[in-house]
């Protein structure tokens, strides 16, 4: 059988020639070396023709294909450790020290910009700047030098002044002994931290690498696979912190994957009128025209999460598979960096493939159409990924890693990590059973600052990072709020065994408002307590509450002003996890997708999605004591330990972290009956 050599494979000059390339391949146990002339000849076609006269199956395809990505990868490299990257102090490069504790500051600016620090590689705090200016993706203008400057200026006193360093009152610090900027993180964003603390010196990262180590370290793995994923593909080799990129592959996976979400209404809320127009041609004008200008770009960047909720809602066919897998494919070569020049992408060719307009045809002809395409698509997305996964766990050799981690903005995709998990675990092939899956709990953007703090002063132990944000930011009115609204304190009406009566709809509470409303809804309640969650997830501290009845997705849905098809979210406690699912699938993130047993979607119908999967988040006592002991609580009352979960915001805006929002919202919202703040339980105010 022929076997391609890849996970340390980089194409070098041939001896003696520095315009001839060669490859080693290996065939039947014998090394074979294939040459070509760099400025004359295709390596596509030379391996081509090697496959015509050495071909043997499917493997051999797998191990051609992920070749030819690696040498079509623009970005191909092998970098050094990130403890030798360089450094800027006073705005010159100096010697790197090596690796340290001490306390450092770390910066990502771009979209999800971010802010933390850490102190022996402990972090204390992560700001993610969206929460503190309540613009989903929020990314400090790189245009506009006065408003870049306020927005970072204000991030660093809001660490200054609200982060809640493990020491207590007084323990943070105001002297950093480093501050690793991500890239494209600049000096300037330095700069304007030196205003509010004093940092020694300056290191930079590389955007990929931190994905890279902030994910190894919030695992529990000694040595692992780490696949980065976004508008890029890079792979990792991490062994008792020893970062290596071993691979960089020709996908550009998150980005096209967002290109064709942008085709549907459903998902984007924009018109078809200029999709179906779309020729590929110039002067058909770009793909999507409503997103060059100002910040309405940003929203694209919600497209991807709604898309996997789409897909759901249709059914996956072969042509258009066909035509996602093509895309995806070409995604390597789509523009990186710049959201103008991927929305007015235009299609190498003067004509748009055939295959495409006749999807595109389809997605124009009706929603049944456009459902079907967001089908295909996911199915596509979750084949390649699985796939690419796979075979690089094969090539580098199961039984050498711990685990595979995913992460980059792909691995929010918890339908791909799901597939990716099912595959290792219970698959066919030297691979099965062999390696976990991990995904830390910020794969996206918004996680890059730790990575950055760890590149210079790794933990000394894992750390659980899901409530590392802050505390609500107006905390001082809670008194007098709870005081001229009436509010009840929880524990003094009998704690989460009380709140688990409500919800469930027992108890003297539900008694009185049954008395004095009739007999009401089963009640959606919010519950704000401690730090906000880090990550995208809401994991219990900001969360929207409710039992899993068959009305509850559509009110949670409405509460939160958003499309029909978006699912919600269950949090199960631990001890139940095999009557939900068959068996015991960790998730404290929500980064999976398993399937829900039918007999438990029927007893509790809103669990599921509806392609009968559900994201939940495994809640033990470790996790969150409180939140875990009301799963009980509940769980006493209904059989089942779980509630359906859904983060608190609506109308597409940040997670909530203010008491005025929290009862702002409250007031407006028909379907919120209660929230609970901290420990004080505020009910709506009903004629």
């Amino acid at each position: 059988m022929l076997r391609v050599v890849l996970c340390v494979l980089w194409v070098l000059p041939a001896p003696g020639s520095p315009d001839v390339s060669a490859v080693t391949l290996q065939l039947d146990g014998e090394q074979r070396q294939l040459t070509w002339d760099a400025e004359r000849e295709d390596v596509a076609v030379k391996i081509g023709e090697f496959l015509e006269a050495h071909r043997s199956g499917e493997p051999v395809r797998n191990d051609v294909e992920l070749l030819l990505r690696q040498l079509r990868a623009q970005t191909a490299r092998r970098k050094a450790d990130v403890s030798t990257l360089p450094s800027k102090n006073g705005g010159s490069i100096k010697k790197v020290l090596p690796p340290r504790k001490g306390s450092q500051i770390a910066l990502y600016n771009s979209h999800e910009a971010n802010i933390a620090i850490s102190i022996d590689g402990r972090v204390q705090c992560v700001l993610e700047l969206e929460r503190l200016f309540g613009v989903r993706y929020y990314t400090p203008s790189l245009s506009n030098a006065t408003e870049r400057r306020h927005a970072w200026l204000e991030a660093a006193k809001t660490i200054r002044d609200r982060c809640e360093c493990e020491g207590g009152p007084g323990s943070c610090p105001r002297r950093f002994d480093s501050g690793i900027l991500v890239r494209p993180s600049s000096e300037a964003e330095a700069n304007i931290i030196e205003e509010v603390f004093s940092v020694d010196e300056w290191r930079y990262i590389d955007h990929q690498e931190a994905h890279a180590v902030m994910a190894y370290y919030a695992s529990s793995m000694r040595t692992a696979l780490v696949v980065v994923s976004d508008a890029a593909f890079h792979v990792f080799h991490v062994s008792l912190g020893s970062v290596k990129r071993i691979a960089s592959l020709d996908y550009g996976l998150g980005t096209m994957y967002m290109l064709l979400a942008g085709l549907l209404p459903e998902v984007t809320g924009q018109p078809l009128d200029a999709r179906c127009q779309y020729t590929g041609k110039p002067e058909s004008g770009p793909l999507f025209p409503e997103f060059l200008s100002g910040d309405l770009h940003l929203q694209c960047l919600s497209w991807a999460g709604k898309l996997m909720g789409y897909a759901a809602a249709g059914t996956a066919s072969e042509d258009l598979q066909e035509v996602a897998r093509e895309a995806f494919e070409v995604s390597g070569a789509m523009p990186k960096y710049s959201m103008e020049h991927i929305m007015s992408v235009t299609f190498p060719t003067t004509e748009l493939p055939a295959r495409f307009q006749d999807a595109l045809q389809q997605v124009c002809a009706s929603d049944e159409g456009q459902r079907n395409f967001a089908a295909s698509v996911q199915v596509e997305f979750e084949r390649i990924t699985n796939l690419t996964v796979t075979e690089l766990v094969r090539r580098v050799g199961p039984q050498s890693l711990d685990g595979v981690v995913m992460t980059g903005g792909c691995a929010l995709n918890v339908l791909a990590n799901q597939r990716v998990y099912d595959f290792l675990e219970r698959g066919e092939g030297e691979t099965a059973g062999s390696v976990e899956v991990w995904v830390p709990p910020s794969p996206n953007d918004g996680g890059l600052s730790i990575g950055g703090l760890w590149s210079v002063a790794p933990p000394l132990a894992r750390q659980p990072l899901q409530y590392l944000g802050f505390s609500l930011w107006d905390s001082e009115v809670l008194l007098e709020e709870a005081h001229q609204r009436g509010a009840r304190r929880l524990p003094e009406l009998g704690g989460v065994d009380f709140l688990a009566e409500l919800l469930v709809g027992e108890g003297a509470l539900w008694a009185e408002r049954m008395e004095r409303f009739g007999r009401p809804a089963r009640p959606i309640v919010a519950v704000v307590r401690g730090r906000q969650e880090f990550g995208p997830r809401a994991l219990g501290h900001r969360s929207l509450l409710a039992v899993p009845d068959a009305t509850m997705k559509d009110r949670m849905n409405r509460l939160k002003a958003r499309q029909w098809y978006r699912p919600v979210a269950p949090m199960i406690a631990e001890e139940d996890l095999v009557e939900v699912f068959g068996r015991r699938i960790l998730s404290p993130y929500m980064s999976m997708a398993p399937e829900v047993l039918e007999e438990t979607r029927k007893k509790f119908p809103a669990l599921a999605h509806f392609d009968g999967t559900a994201r939940h988040q495994s809640v033990s006592r470790a996790d969150e004591p409180w939140v875990h002991a009301l799963l009980l609580a509940v769980g006493k009352r209904t059989g089942l330990a779980a509630l359906i979960n859904t983060s608190f915001n609506t109308k597409g805006k940040p997670i909530v972290n203010t008491v005025r929002e929290c009862l702002r919202m409250l007031d407006e919202l028909p379907d919120l009956d209660y929230v609970l703040i901290e420990d004080w339980l505020f009910e709506k105010a009903r004629s």
